[in-house]
């Protein structure tokens, strides 16, 4: 009864916050049809079965190297009828419009859980000490599905594997990144969470988070709380918030998807600057950061100066706390993106 009151709690905020903000972010994408992704499913020894729909990219060749975006839903996408991941929420289709697909062409994989990714209470203030002891069954099957795709389709780079979800999916995303970071290029939760204390694996991993500090299902400090000891340890994390004014609520996931930043910085960027040697992620950011008046190393600082100044504002975070939203990095957006955006 508690797991189900728990999904029943946020797919109803996500509803009510859907329908009170304008779906313009997402109208554009509902042109790429769910019938572009090829049905599947994964059965456990055990019985239990993970449904998923895989996009294959037009042109595909076995011989190419092409990245792999797993895509984790939320709340309103579980079930078990391998549609509800794609139909709940449109703007994770960012990854499959044909202009994109020009540019990056990628797989996107969607599995579907039947409950939740990860046992996290989403509304709890905090997620210090509440890491559960092992994943949870699906996000174990995602990993053996990621296996049997790069048998099946050769031409997945196994170096170039990327995961994002919102909401529960986003717990699911800090999740699998924590307790298999040496599987993914990047990690990108939305209005997510998870055991601060536990990120650690995380340190040296190319992070973009997002998060609305209106969101009255997953608090903010969700996140917030993450990133900021991702920074303590010596992390460079990248993180979106956005301001309340913005009124986007829960659903911050239609402006993060709409970031034209997003697809650049993972696929362009964070290849190149791992290349480097460094993590791909930004660096440490002042409020209101990148996309206002304040202060913003670029990712290209991540030499030792970069290193240098980072520990210099962490330190100066540290001693402003308790403050910790001192380390945002805050869009200056007042309202909905247009359509397309």
């Amino acid at each position: 009864m508690a797991l189900c009151a728990r999904l029943a709690v946020l797919v109803c905020s996500a509803a009510v916050t859907q329908i009170a903000i304008s779906c313009a972010a997402t109208e554009a994408h509902a042109a790429v049809p769910v019938d572009s992704f090829v049905a599947g499913s994964y059965t456990r020894p055990d019985g239990d079965t993970l449904l998923y729909r895989l996009f294959v990219p037009v042109g595909y060749d076995p011989k190419g190297k092409f990245p792999l975006v797993v895509f984790l839903h939320g709340a309103g996408g579980s079930g078990t009828d391998n549609l509800a991941q794609l139909t709940d929420q449109e703007a994770p289709f960012v990854f499959v419009q044909p202009e994109n697909q020009a540019r990056w062409p990628v797989f996107m994989l969607a599995p579907q859980c039947p409950d939740m990714w990860t046992d996290f209470f989403a509304s709890d203030p905090s997620g210090k000490g509440a890491q559960p002891p092992a994943p949870s069954w699906p996000i174990v099957s995602l990993m053996a599905v990621i296996d049997q795709l790069l048998a099946e389709y050769p031409g997945i780079d196994p170096t170039r594997l990327y995961i994002t979800g919102l909401s529960y999916g986003g717990f699911g995303t800090w999740d699998a990144g924590v307790r298999y970071p040496q599987r993914w290029r990047a990690v990108v939760p939305v209005c997510g969470g998870y055991d601060e204390t536990k990120i650690a694996p995380l340190v040296d991993m190319a992070v973009w988070a997002f998060h609305a500090a209106d969101d009255d299902s997953v608090p903010v400090e969700r996140s917030r709380d993450v990133i900021a000891a991702l920074r303590v340890l010596g992390g460079r994390p990248r993180y979106t918030e956005y301001p309340v004014e913005a009124h986007y609520g829960h659903a911050s996931w239609n402006p993060a998807y709409n970031d034209p930043q997003l697809l650049p910085w993972m696929f362009d960027e964070v290849p190149k600057m791992q290349a480097l040697g460094g993590q791909g992620g930004c660096a440490c950011t002042a409020a209101p950061g990148r996309n206002g008046n304040g202060l913003s190393l670029g990712p290209g600082w991540n030499g030792a100066w970069g290193h240098l100044i980072g520990a210099w504002l962490v330190l100066l975070a540290l001693g402003s706390r308790p403050r910790p939203f001192d380390l945002r990095e805050q869009h200056q957006t007042k309202g909905p993106p247009s359509r397309g955006k």
